[in-house]
């Protein structure tokens, strides 16, 4: 049994920022897996649950900035892995954790949230953004750039925040 998941480029999104966050998070994953007594697992699962609350907010926020249109289902999945990531937080807390289990689970997630949902996400943002520049010509257009610009000083932001 592998203690980590090997990042494939499949997981890119093509979209800076998500990508950028998606590989901080990728290593938080692995730091988590490969944890080697609980002390460290809790923390290093702690510090998973808060990345993963930060890039989950900076991703609805880019979907109401953009009104993406399936925006309430892929907050929905959004919630129920910070469900599961309490979860996670408990059984460490209570000794109980199966990290084959987890590791499965965060792979899973890996698999099908970032390289289906966030797939879906960054196209359409970028669609909105080519619709942008055709309306006001060649240029960024500056709405979009300030829009925008909340997502991108956040998705650098990788304070743990409470719990």
């Amino acid at each position: 049994m592998s203690v980590r998941i090997d990042w494939k480029e499949s997981y890119r999104t093509g979209n800076a920022q998500m990508d950028a966050q998606h590989l901080q998070w990728f290593n938080q994953v692995n730091d988590f897996l490969k944890a080697p007594d609980r002390d460290s697992r809790s923390i290093a699962a702690k510090n998973l649950y808060h990345f993963t609350r930060l890039h989950f907010r900076e991703e609805d926020q880019l979907m109401q900035l953009t009104l993406y249109p399936v925006a309430r289902e892929h907050t929905r999945r959004h919630n129920d892995t910070l469900v599961h990531m309490r979860l996670l937080l408990e059984q460490i807390a209570h000794d109980t954790v199966d990290m084959e289990k987890w590791r499965a689970f965060l792979l899973d997630l890996f698999l099908h949230h970032i390289t289906d949902a966030d797939l879906k996400l960054a196209a359409f943002v970028t669609s909105q953004k080519k619709a942008a520049k055709s309306r006001v010509g060649e240029m960024d257009a500056p709405w979009w750039t300030a829009l925008t610009k909340g997502y991108a000083d956040t998705a650098r932001d990788t304070s743990p925040g409470p719990l």
